[in-house]
């Protein structure tokens, strides 16, 4: 199976960042994600999702997220922190040039 042209494996990056961001979050990221998202409204693209850290700080506030995340492996991750957001998120495949989405259909962009 051919690889998606929105693809950007990047393993070692991936496993090492799966490895690093519990610690991260627990060093000050949690609070300070919790503050940059405190006010989101609406629907949200964000750009970069990694493994979905974000997913759970969102106020209930956004109607919707779509995460867009190239790297294969924390695309999985992401889904699965997806099923336990507070909001309901979709993740999908592809890159900040090349979205997946209709012009101006977010009122939010996260990256």
């Amino acid at each position: 199976m051919p690889t998606p042209p929105t693809d950007r494996a990047r393993p070692r990056f991936a496993r090492m960042y799966e490895r690093v961001s519990p610690g991260m979050e627990d060093e000050g990221m949690a609070q300070l994600r919790d503050e940059l998202l405190s006010d989101v409204t609406g629907d949200v693209v964000e750009v970069g999702a990694g493994n979905g850290m974000n997913f759970f700080h969102y106020p209930r506030t956004a109607t919707s997220v779509v995460a867009v995340e190239p790297e294969p492996h924390l695309r999985g991750l992401a889904e699965r922190a997806a099923r336990l957001a507070p909001v309901p998120v979709s993740v999908l495949p592809g890159t900040a040039e090349s979205l997946p989405l209709e012009t101006a259909s977010a009122d939010v962009d996260v990256a």
